[in-house]
């Protein structure tokens, strides 16, 4: 008789447990491959990843219908809903894209498109991973995307931890994955550009004065109370980039290289060009 409820920390174990597999082997081959010549494996490790994780998935999903770390949990996906086209989606989605996204990282590093390409579908799936672990939370059931997208639900015959009763420590391990995922979504996130866009909603919101990025430039003036427009402290080696505002050297350049459009906080001027300002 199959069991169809799963425990949630039970199949998150499984998903860690699938990422020490895959820790495991690539340790294993760096250790087979410590005394051969140094940066001998960097220009082809994508191919050797893609190797190791399609051996994974020939001798797990594709032949067993449960991957390594659910069979180590006597876990298995319901082999009545698992078809041909559904292991190469599967396929396709665990190793596939991976490949595709290690080998533009370490072949197509000049190319700007490729890498903007690649930073937005990073973001995107990270994003839907978020989603899909509030909704796994929520019912208990799909903890991978891939799984939730494919339909692909799991069962046991057995289960080796139902009799798990520290459900504090379940709590803990359930926020350390939601924690982890928000941390990466924030680091790869714009704050300027998504500060600017911000700005922008609240004018409506708040009826705020705004002058509008199009305004005529004007000279900047530098007395003994100015300071930066953006830290509001003293500004440290002045720039200016059109409108009466002062800003730090590092202020103004750090916003403006993550921002093309980044205009002053102040009056909301969008200056192209930066000057260092001199003192007449």
């Amino acid at each position: 008789m199959s069991i169809n409820y799963i425990p949630r920390v039970t199949q998150l174990d499984a998903v860690q447990l699938d990422v020490q597999v895959e820790e495991l082997f690539k340790q294993l081959l760096f250790q087979a491959a410590r005394y051969l010549e140094p940066g001998i494996l960097q220009p082809i490790l994508p191919e050797l990843e893609l190797i190791i994780r399609t051996w994974i998935f020939r001798y797990s999903f594709y032949k067993k219908h449960c991957t390594f770390g659910q069979e180590m949990l006597s876990l298995k996906y319901k082999t009545d809903n698992i078809s041909q086209s559904k292991m190469y989606w599967y396929y396709g989605f665990t190793v596939g894209l991976k490949y595709i996204k290690e080998r533009a990282m370490y072949s197509l590093t000049s190319n700007q498109r490729v890498q903007d390409l690649v930073h937005k579908l990073e973001t995107f799936q990270l994003i839907s991973d978020i989603f899909n672990f509030l909704r796994f939370i929520q019912y208990g059931k799909y903890p991978v995307l891939i799984d939730f997208i494919l339909g692909l639900e799991l069962t046991a015959d057995k289960l080796t931890r139902e009799d798990l009763t520290d459900f504090s420590w379940t709590r803990e391990l359930l926020w350390h994955n939601f924690i982890e995922l928000i941390g990466t979504a924030i680091s790869l996130m714009n704050m300027f550009g998504l500060k600017k866009k911000l700005s922008t909603v609240l004018k409506y919101m708040w009826w705020r004065h705004y002058s509008r990025t199009s305004g005529t430039p004007t000279n900047a003036t530098m007395t003994q109370n100015t300071v930066c427009a953006c830290c509001l402290s003293k500004p440290v080696l002045p720039y200016t980039m059109g409108c009466s505002h002062i800003f730090c050297y590092y202020c103004i350049m750090a916003n403006k290289t993550a921002d093309r459009d980044y205009a002053c906080p102040k009056c909301y001027y969008n200056g192209k060009k930066v000057h260092k300002f001199v003192v007449v």
